[in-house]
């Protein structure tokens, strides 16, 4: 979090010296300033993206257990996971990896 705190002061700084020039006009000033705080927050999506990785989707089709195995979750057709259901009290989930399906079994 540091690192983003210091990049914030840095494109604050950047956009604050643009904008103190008096030798350019209002005209020149803005779009240069607006151009600067796009490529931060650019950067910083970019830094994000590379610290937090998105999922794979997954096979739209398929079935899973859920991550704490009290249920199953299902593929949908856009490849995200959706809630397929959960498994009755004393059970838990349990993928078979043979026929590719998820099965509740007593705990």
């Amino acid at each position: 979090m540091e690192f983003f705190a210091i990049l914030a002061l840095a494109a604050t700084a950047i956009a604050a010296d643009a904008n103190a020039n008096t030798n350019n006009n209002e005209a020149q000033t803005a779009p240069q300033a607006q151009a600067q705080a796009q490529a931060a927050a650019a950067g910083v999506g970019a830094n994000a993206q590379g610290w937090y990785p998105p999922y794979p989707p997954c096979r739209p089709g398929s079935y899973s257990c859920t991550t704490d195995n009290s249920g199953w979750r299902i593929c949908d057709y856009s490849g995200s996971w959706v809630y397929g259901g959960s498994c009755t009290y004393g059970t838990r989930c349990v993928y078979n990896y043979q026929n590719g399906s998820p099965y509740c079994l007593p705990a």
